[in-house]
């Protein structure tokens, strides 16, 4: 018997031990360019990652990047028509204690080089695209462009907190898949104030969202199993006791 209640403890911790890392959330975010060139279709990032509140830490962002040239968005998401790249590496974190959060970036590629460094930079941020002319790296020979692109997004120390504007200017995009409609300059979304320059087609970052990811419904029905069976059991133990006495 205690055999037994011991495995029902260890199920209900199991299934209950990602709520009690109280620290570590999982989160869903989505964010907006305005593309005026493009309307009525924007540039969104969707996107999940998780949040360590304790060490500011940004991991495991990956998600979707909208291309607003591509398709129409009169139907909404998903529905929509639009050409959407994945995003599945998340090559860049910091912290930023002036803005209050952290700032985290996830690419097409394995890789960040996404523009040119003919003019110097690191390749992929917003400023070496901003001083880039969002040329793609690899220019002037198209077949070496490697097609990469980012979202960078940011975290407040509370993820559930609005953003500022000061916070939703430096939210930066850029997308330089092969075959666009703009030959050598990349699609970006960047704003004056946050990078001295607005995107390529005059994208800018608009709004962010971030909400908390809702747990498996098999997370709630292992835990309540558990927690059910060790209720059962002290209720048993305690009958039994009483029958004894």
């Amino acid at each position: 018997m205690k055999k037994l209640l011991l495995a029902c403890s260890a199920l209900s911790l199991f299934a209950g031990a990602p709520m009690a890392q109280a620290s570590v959330g999982t989160y869903n975010v989505t964010t907006t360019w305005y593309e005026p060139e493009t309307q009525p279709n924007d540039s969104i990032f969707k996107g999940t990652f998780s949040y360590d509140s304790v060490t500011h830490t940004v991991s495991n962002l990956v998600g979707i990047l909208s291309e607003s040239m591509t398709g129409n968005m009169t139907s909404g998401y998903p529905n929509d028509t639009m050409t959407w790249l994945t995003l599945s590496s998340q090559l860049v974190s910091w912290y930023d204690a002036a803005l209050g959060g952290t700032f985290a970036a996830t690419f097409k590629n394995a890789n960040t080089s996404t523009f040119t460094t003919l003019f110097g930079g690191d390749g992929w941020s917003p400023a070496a695209g901003v001083a880039a002319g969002g040329v793609y790296a690899g220019f002037p020979t198209a077949a070496n462009n490697p097609g990469n692109a980012y979202a960078l997004i940011f975290v407040p120390d509370n993820p559930l907190t609005a953003l500022s504007a000061a916070q939703i200017s430096k939210l930066a995009y850029a997308d330089c898949a092969p075959g666009g409609m703009m030959g050598a300059v990349c699609m970006t979304g960047t704003s004056v104030a946050g990078y001295g320059a607005i995107g390529t087609m005059s994208g800018v970052p608009y709004s962010q969202s971030i909400t908390a990811a809702v747990p498996e419904p098999e997370t709630y029905a292992m835990m309540m199993a558990g927690l059910g069976m060790v209720g059962w059991m002290s209720r048993r133990r305690k009958a039994q006791a009483a029958a004894a006495a």
